[in-house]
C-alpha cells in the first residue's frame, strides 16, 4: 500500500510540475514534509523529482531527543518513521 501511495504522489508531483510550467519560474524553495512509512523508499522517489533540492529522512513525534534506528525499532520511544 505504501509503495502504491508513493507512486501516486510521485506521479502527481510530475503532473503539477508539467501543468504549472515550473521550469520557467524563478527558483523558489519551499519545505514539504511527507510521512511515508519506509523512508528509504520515499527518498528514492522524491530524489528523482525535478526541483527537489534535498530529501531528508527521519522520525517524527516521540519523547526521546534524536533517536537512532535501534531505539525507534523497539517501539518504546513513541516515534514514527517519516
Amino acid at each position: 500500500m505504501v509503495k502504491s501511495l508513493l507512486i501516486s504522489i510521485f506521479t502527481a508531483l510530475l503532473s503539477i510540475q508539467s501543468l504549472t510550467g515550473i521550469d520557467n519560474m524563478k527558483e523558489q524553495l519551499e519545505l514539504a514534509t511527507f510521512g511515508g512509512g519506509c523512508f528509504w523508499c520515499t527518498e528514492a522517489i522524491f530524489e528523482r523529482v525535478k526541483g527537489v533540492h534535498a530529501v531528508v529522512s527521519g522520525y517524527a513525534g516521540g519523547d526521546v531527543p534524536h533517536p537512532g534506528y535501534r531505539q525507534v525499532s523497539t517501539g518504546l520511544t513513541g516515534h514514527a518513521e517519516v
